[in-house]
């Protein structure tokens, strides 16, 4: 070490100066609020959902989980899933997929929301359900999002497909997929988060904001006068007929809630920036806020920066009619935001204050991981990281079980399951 150097790391650790530290190591700081603000979509979508209405017949989730197809799913010891081989956690309930939806690298599983959330009493009727998100990777043609929803009671589940509505070019309603751009013809919307709350399922679009759907729309294609299920490479209104792509049941998007500027952009390669719009990559629920708040995060790969760990915000929601808290200016804003205490964060919600975050691991082999965490305006891990299984993804709470649930998106590998709060 030359003479300077060794002066000055001798003054250094006499404290007379201040030794400059890294980039990367440097503290992370609060994000701005300003930055997370949504807009109402334009579109009229609730007046093309009823002319739907007039058209197709409908029927409700209790009957849809009553009389739901998958009902050839692994059950109880039998329900297992290599996914769960380095999960150091306690296991309380699972679910399995039947082997087609389990294997298939078509569709990929991605959010989770249960009745919990959707409800205080958190049944839906005499039902319990849970559901899942799944993107199709497909490309020709592109089917978008669709959605499980599973009877707790027996493990059986229907799938239900997303859609946007439209007027065609005839003066009809019509419908395509759930796209980003919404165009009919880009790349499936991820739904890396969801949540189920009063009638509405909220989803997440990555670059856009959040899309809305209502529960009292699921519209039975098998059961329509005009609706053919047998044709799974249509959709839409064609020359008078409804098709889904095969799949019996449609529900059709409400409402939407948008980036003001637009589509948001993101450096490639799962990095995400320190300010500006968020990325919308996983949701979750806290009811144990004042008012109820949606909680929405960031996906980011490891940039060494830990202002690019990504954001979580925290979104007011009006319990009466289960739709956004916006402010005197038509806009809905979040209440709160916080910067992540660590990279690859898969899902993130808050309950009583404290914050439970889960994380990728290793791929398709490595685990993925869950660790608590507390703080304001910049997050710090709290207590234990735990190895749970691999291939996590969005987090759901269910208040009473103290139950986190999950679901693991990697094919072959693929479960729903709970663990208690850590």
């Amino acid at each position: 070490m030359g003479k300077r150097h060794l002066a000055t790391a001798l003054a250094v650790a006499a404290g007379l100066v201040t030794a400059a530290l890294p980039a990367s190591a440097a503290a992370a700081t609060p994000p701005s609020l300003a930055d997370f603000q949504l807009e109402p979509t334009n579109a009229d979508l609730q007046g093309v959902v009823d002319q739907l209405d007039a058209e197709l017949p409908k029927l409700g989730v209790q009957n849809i989980l009553e009389q739901a197809n998958r009902d050839d799913a692994p059950k109880g010891a039998d329900c297992t899933s290599p996914a769960l081989a380095p999960n150091t956690r306690p296991v309380a309930r699972k679910f399995c997929f039947n082997k087609g939806d389990n294997d298939t690298t078509e569709w990929y599983p991605q959010g989770i929301t249960t009745v919990a959330d959707a409800q205080d009493d958190q049944h839906w009727g005499t039902k319990q359900a849970i559901l899942v998100s799944w993107y199709d990777k497909q490309t020709d043609p592109v089917k978008g999002v669709r959605v499980s929803f599973l009877d707790t009671d027996t493990g059986n589940y229907q799938h239900v497909l997303l859609a946007y509505p439209y007027i065609n070019s005839y003066g009809n309603p019509s419908y395509e997929p759930v796209t980003t751009p919404q165009a009919g013809d880009g790349s499936s919307v991820h739904a890396g988060g969801i949540v189920w709350y009063g009638n509405y399922l909220y989803v997440v679009d990555t670059r856009r904001g959040i899309r809305v759907f209502d529960m009292r729309y699921i519209f039975d294609i098998k059961s329509a006068a005009n609706g053919d299920v047998t044709d799974s490479s249509q959709i839409g209104r064609q020359s008078g007929t409804y098709y889904s792509y095969g799949y019996r049941y449609v529900m059709p998007q409400v409402k939407g809630y948008s980036n003001p500027g637009g589509l948001a952009t993101f450096p490639a390669d799962n990095k995400c920036n320190a300010s500006g719009p968020q990325k919308f990559s996983y949701a979750g629920l806290d009811r144990s806020s004042t008012p109820d708040v949606l909680t929405t995060g960031e996906y980011c790969a490891d940039q060494g920066d830990p202002n690019l760990n990504g954001r979580v915000a925290q979104w007011p929601l009006d319990g009466n009619s289960g739709l956004p808290q916006l402010d005197s200016h038509g806009m809905w804003r979040a209440a709160t935001a916080h910067r992540l205490p660590k990279p690859r964060v898969q899902g993130a919600l808050s309950t009583g204050g404290r914050w439970y975050l889960s994380s990728t691991g290793g791929g398709t082999t490595g685990p993925g991981h869950l660790q608590a965490a507390t703080g304001d305006g910049v997050l710090q891990p709290s207590g234990t990281e735990y190895d749970v299984a691999i291939g996590v993804e969005d987090l759901s709470y269910w208040p009473g079980r103290d139950e986190l649930w999950t679901v693991t998106e990697h094919d072959t590998q693929r479960i729903m399951y709970s663990t208690p709060l850590p």
